[in-house]
């Protein structure tokens, strides 16, 4: 990897900051040390315009800071692993990073300042998965809109915020995630936001359940057995990875969903699940007399 660097001291630790990376890869692992020394920080514009076939990066779990505008224009970066280490975040670390959607946060503690953080820089749609001790949490929060309207007759400004990623990025303290109110802000969804954006919200909640109430639940369920068919479409993409599998386990594909699952699964190959399709079908809709439907003629 071809770092330039310098020696720094954080927190009474030495070590080292990147200043620049001139490797060209996709997926890029900063390493934990250099030359002996533990990489602490990430420097200003450290990876910029120059980087821009880069798509996912992972941070060290000992690094301290982000500088301002550490990932500075990287029009490529979809993926962005980091620790809660991080306790020096400086404004703007990934606010230019446009296609920025997915961010793995692995939990040492119960302080959510980092993600909160994280989340006031990017006014996009963002999913954080949360790795905590135990079990993980993932969460979208949907984009949001500012604009600044001035009000002449009392010379001030007024902030409008449009769409419901503020309320949502509001529910994360910095002392832990108030869930049901996350949950009880869903049908504000519905109306405000893509429609892509509820099936991801309510797919993330049920494939990690934590602190998810029976009523929140039914609620996701019924949403998306309402949108399958554009659930599915979602379902088999890469980032979606286990949306398939869920569906299933939730049991809310109706004996109508089958063969459209099914020709989903075989235009992207998934030879496993289409068998898994089968004998959800076998077990949930067979006929009175017992025997096993088959696939319709036009499959």
């Amino acid at each position: 990897m071809n770092f330039t660097y310098e020696k720094v001291h954080i927190g009474g630790q030495s070590g080292i900051r990147i200043l620049s990376c001139d490797d060209l890869q996709k997926k890029l692992r900063i390493p934990e040390a250099i030359d002996g020394l533990r990489v602490l920080s990430i420097g200003k514009q450290a990876f910029n315009e120059h980087n821009s076939g880069l798509e996912e990066v992972v941070l060290p779990d000992g690094l301290a800071e982000l500088q301002s505008f550490a990932f500075s224009f990287c029009s490529g970066l979809k993926k962005l692993t980091l620790s809660d280490g991080i306790r020096l975040f400086h404004d703007g670390a990934v606010r230019t990073c446009f296609a920025l959607r997915d961010i793995e946060l692995k939990m040492s503690s119960h302080d959510y300042t980092l993600a909160r953080r994280l989340l006031g820089d990017s006014d996009r749609r963002l999913r954080i998965t949360f790795r905590l001790p135990g079990h993980d949490i993932r969460l979208v929060f949907p984009e949001y809109y500012s604009n600044s309207i001035e009000d002449t007759k009392s010379q001030a400004f007024h902030i409008r915020i449009d769409g419901t990623g503020f309320s949502y990025r509001e529910c994360v303290c910095t002392g832990g995630i108030r869930l049901r109110e996350y949950d009880g802000l869903f049908r504000r969804t519905l109306s405000s936001d893509e429609p892509a954006v509820p099936l991801e919200i309510a797919a993330a909640r049920l494939m990690y359940p934590q602190g998810l109430s029976e009523a929140a639940k039914e609620v996701y369920c019924t949403y998306l057995k309402e949108h399958m068919d554009e659930a599915l479409k979602l379902s088999f993409l890469p980032e979606n990875d286990g949306w398939p599998e869920m569906l299933l386990t939730e049991a809310l594909l109706s004996r109508e969903d089958i063969d459209p699952a099914l020709r989903l699964a075989s235009f992207y190959r998934k030879t496993e699940f289409s068998g898994e399709l089968l004998e959800y079908r076998r077990r949930n809709f067979q006929d009175r007399k017992g025997a096993v439907l088959t696939l319709s003629d036009e499959w």
